[in-house]
């Protein structure tokens, strides 16, 4: 089958030049012309790759790339003239796949395009399991539907992603920096507490305590492994007969390299254990009201320039409480003052490497905002910023203060109104 290429840039002529390079190769291509038309047709159309702008109006290609990622897995490759290093760091932290700059050579273009179509294919032919299913643990990967000893159990979309997954590659090591990339994307590839946390979790709701088998195991600086199970009737608290005497048999051929092994085993789970005790006491010490407190400032001020009209100037968040921010982000939206807040653009700002803040610190995060005015006159605008927290300490999905499977957020909101000069 030919494969189809989906371009959202809102530039027609950039659409019929990768029209014109792909075509000869047997690559079909449709255009959208913004962000909005092109979360449309990636719907519709179900495309084997996406070729998307960043600068475009109402939707940016940021924005479009994370709500792509909320739906599907389709191969996304950012064609932009945004060239700087942040830009590029940031299109991979929402879920691109490769990014290209413009201007581009028509071979570099083709060759990433090839190689991701590659992966692609490869990816499907192993996710081609649909299910799995041992009597007692039976998982339906189309209708996400899991079940433990015949009850069906809710998992969240993340504890299924990574159940997936590691079912899709039974018996092998993945590394951790896989599962994290895999399952929450670049930008968390360094979150081992975050993978830790979810495979307790799925471990939990699996009831590996109750049955004496471990389906995901944990390979001891490596990553984890999915061990399925090799019989068809559900696994009894108590062994089988026959499993009693096939584990007596190799205890007793065993027997003292076993009782070595064991007191060592015995030693090292002691020491984990006091050390998971210990980092639990620190993950949450107290509830999130009395966590931290920030504090934030925003200054905006409108310019007109060589006719590009946009906001720019600084937020500065001082963090007031006792522990450092966890998973920082800010969003601005400019909108129309007045009784129709229409909001014209949405950006995430660039935190760079200052994504943490200490106790007692401030940090100042410079932005810049490009805009497409309202063409009235005497027209007021407001630059919005949220600043958010999510997962923070004592805010665990299904505790006191996050009550239900996913994870929440807070953080304050400013609103800072400005005006545009005369041009």
């Amino acid at each position: 089958m030919t494969d189809k290429i989906l371009v959202i840039d809102d530039d027609p002529d950039i659409a019929k030049l990768i029209n014109l390079i792909l075509k000869p190769r047997g690559l079909i291509t449709y255009h959208a012309v913004d962000g909005q038309d092109g979360l449309k047709q990636a719907y519709e159309l179900q495309p084997d790759l996406i070729i998307l702008d960043i600068m475009m109006p109402v939707h940016d290609g940021y924005e479009v790339c994370a709500r792509l990622r909320e739906l599907s897995d389709v191969p996304i490759l950012m064609l932009t003239a945004k060239s700087q290093a942040s830009d590029v760091t940031r299109g991979f932290a929402v879920g691109a796949d490769d990014y290209v700059k413009k201007p581009f050579s028509n071979e570099e273009l083709v060759s990433r395009i090839e190689s991701l179509l590659r992966r692609k294919k490869t990816t499907d032919a192993t996710n081609n399991l649909k299910s799995y299913s041992d009597g007692y643990l039976e998982v339906e990967l189309a209708s996400q539907k899991v079940t433990v000893q015949g009850e069906e159990i809710s998992l969240t979309p993340t504890e299924l992603k990574l159940l997936s997954f590691l079912i899709r590659h039974p018996n092998k090591t993945l590394p951790t920096r896989t599962l994290l990339t895999e399952v929450w994307g670049d930008a968390y590839s360094h979150e081992k507490s975050l993978l830790s946390l979810y495979v307790h979790q799925l471990r939990q709701k699996l009831k590996e305590g109750e049955a004496e088998h471990k389906y995901i195991q944990t390979q001891w600086g490596q990553g984890y492994c999915f061990n399925p199970l090799l019989q068809t009737q559900n696994p009894s608290p108590v062994p089988m007969p026959a499993l009693e005497k096939q584990i007596e048999q190799e205890e007793k051929n065993t027997k003292s390299s076993t009782f070595t092994w064991g007191w060592i085993f015995l030693a090292i789970l002691i020491i984990l254990i006091a050390i998971q005790l210990a980092s639990i006491s620190n993950i949450f010490p107290m509830p999130v009201e009395k966590s931290t407190s920030l504090e934030a400032i925003v200054t905006a001020d409108g310019f007109i320039e060589n006719d590009v009209t946009g906001v720019r100037g600084q937020i500065c968040i001082s963090n007031r409480g006792k522990y450092s921010t966890e998973r920082l982000s800010i969003m601005n939206t400019v909108q129309v003052t007045g009784e129709q807040k229409n909001a014209l653009t949405t950006t995430a700002i660039d935190l760079g490497q200052n994504h943490i803040i200490e106790p007692d610190k401030s940090y100042c995060y410079p932005y810049e905002v490009i805009f497409d005015p309202i063409l009235e006159p005497n027209v007021s605008y407001a630059n919005v910023v949220r600043v958010t927290i999510s997962n923070y300490r004592g805010l665990a999905p299904g505790s006191e203060h996050c009550p239900g499977p996913d994870p929440c957020s807070f953080g304050p909101t400013l609103t800072t109104e400005f005006t545009l000069p005369e041009p």
